[in-house]
């Protein structure tokens, strides 16, 4: 190569440095956009919302939070991956976009780790094995007792075949030995609503607090590696005597591959500080979001653990959504 041809090389990474210096000095210059794989009113978009009113406060910059929910988030996801790397389009990820679809669909139309950046955690959650308080049952020992005397008779609601509580619920049957029928229905209100009627036996689900504490319903287990904060006196899958059965769920930010190395590492000190403040937990511990930073390289690890966890669960139970 002629030496013309490295001076050249040269002034053009310095140059297009200088370019994503400058972008960064000046970001952000206008609204952010924040594509939010959820349905309004969900805890996605309520965490989503929270931690939005926090970066702009950061970034002295509005954030704009676009819904889009088809195909279970998949829409969404793949429109922020194929958005300008500019910052300016930013995506609330979670561990169903990133590990769970990605374990479950061939055909899927982005790619977790080649199309996205990751900032960061910002939040993590579990569910919550619950049942109508008029089964037979007052604790765990009982409900695997009957499920055991009465294969398939427990039913289990869920927001749909291969949603985030099916494999919650699935992990924690094949955990305790048991045989259950899985309900779908649309999304997770309906499935509680259900469940509360005693038209379903029980569910997996994160949003329980008011229902346990009206009595509607009861909690055994938690599915997550840490105890709830809501409920401190209830055990873990694993304390409970069911090791392997553990599903922890998470929200993460993402902005699209090719985004400059400046703005990233401005975003991921944001999301970093966001995730730290003592004052986030207090706005959404009612939904069950717990704030928990983790560090972008923590964040793709996670990502490849649960893609292997979720691939094997979904290969064990013929669960496919091709």
């Amino acid at each position: 190569m002629s030496s013309y041809r490295i001076l050249a090389g040269v002034i053009a990474l310095t140059f297009a440095c200088g370019l994503g210096s400058l972008a960064a000095a000046e970001y952000p210059s206008r609204p952010i956009r924040l594509v939010v794989p959820a349905s309004a009113g969900s805890s996605a978009d309520l965490g989503a919302r929270v931690f939005a009113k926090k970066l702009s406060t950061i970034l002295g910059q509005s954030l704009v939070i676009e819904n889009k929910v088809g195909a279970g988030g998949r829409i969404g996801a793949a429109d922020a991956a194929r958005a300008a790397p500019d910052g300016y389009t930013l995506l609330y990820g979670t561990s169903i976009t990133h590990a769970l679809y990605p374990a479950l669909i061939k055909s899927l139309p982005y790619d977790p780790f080649r199309d996205f950046v990751p900032l960061g955690q910002i939040f993590w959650f579990a569910t919550m094995i619950v049942c109508n308080s008029q089964m037979p049952f007052t604790e765990l020992k009982g409900l695997i007792e009957f499920a055991r005397g009465n294969p398939e008779k427990l039913s289990f609601a869920n927001s749909g075949i291969g949603g985030g509580n099916h494999f919650s619920s699935e992990l924690f049957a094949k955990a305790a030995g048991i045989k259950v029928q899985h309900i779908p229905f649309r999304g997770n209100a309906p499935g509680i609503q259900a469940v509360v009627a005693n038209f379903v036996s029980c569910t997996s689900q994160t949003e329980v607090k008011s229902f346990v504490e009206a009595g509607q319903i009861r909690a055994f287990v938690t599915t997550g590696k840490d105890r709830d904060p809501r409920f401190p006196d209830l055990p873990t899958v694993a304390q409970a005597g069911l090791p392997g059965a553990e599903t922890t769920w998470w929200h993460a930010l993402y902005a699209p591959s090719g985004t400059p190395a400046p703005i990233v590492q401005r975003l991921e000190e944001a999301v970093r500080e966001i995730s730290r403040d003592a004052g986030i937990a207090s706005q959404t511990s009612e939904i069950g979001l717990v704030p928990q930073y983790r560090s972008p390289e923590e964040v793709t690890q996670r990502t490849k653990d649960d893609i292997e966890l979720f691939s094997r669960v979904a290969r064990e139970g013929d669960i496919h959504l091709d």
